[in-house]
């Protein structure tokens, strides 16, 4: 029995490469901020400043705020493994870091709960970039909000048969 629960420690993959895809979307979302930036003020023309560059720079902050939610989303998988299978009581009681009460993940339940509740947040987000980047809506562009309140509602079902 042993044997099988020293195992566990194979999820330490897990931790470590959501963590180094979780740096990877920062530093991409940093990318894209940068690039808005020059978007709105690098022209050198007429079209600096213009409201056409306005909407480009806001497509792209857009961008770059889905980069960072997916890179939190990483760091929220990341840590919720570990402390599900790596993170042993004593361990945790010996550790000097407070954890915010957000990110406690008491069982794998907690974990799809919180990262169902951060995808909710990146669709809304994927949606207003969709909205913000195409002039005109049409009915299909209403799968993504829908999608959202779904997601919303399982998470309430989820949370109300918890408790």
């Amino acid at each position: 029995m042993e044997t099988i629960f020293r195992t566990r420690y194979v999820s330490v993959v897990a931790v470590i490469f959501g963590a180094i895809g979780a740096v990877l979307m920062f530093v991409i979302g940093a990318v894209t901020t940068v690039d808005s930036v020059l978007t709105y003020f690098g022209g050198h023309d007429e079209a600096a400043f213009s409201s056409d560059a306005a909407l480009a720079a806001t497509v792209e902050i857009v961008s770059a705020l889905d980069q960072f939610l997916l890179g939190l989303v990483l760091l929220v998988f990341a840590f919720g493994v570990y402390s599900l299978w790596i993170a042993t009581d004593t361990a945790a009681e010996s550790s000097r870091v407070h954890t915010p009460e957000w990110i406690k993940v008491t069982s794998i339940t907690d974990l799809k709960v919180q990262l169902i509740e951060v995808v909710a947040v990146l669709l809304a987000v994927l949606f207003l970039k969709g909205v913000l980047s195409v002039p005109e809506t049409v009915w299909s562009d209403l799968v993504v909000p829908i999608a959202v309140v779904l997601l919303a509602g399982s998470v309430w079902l989820i949370r109300k048969a918890g408790h």
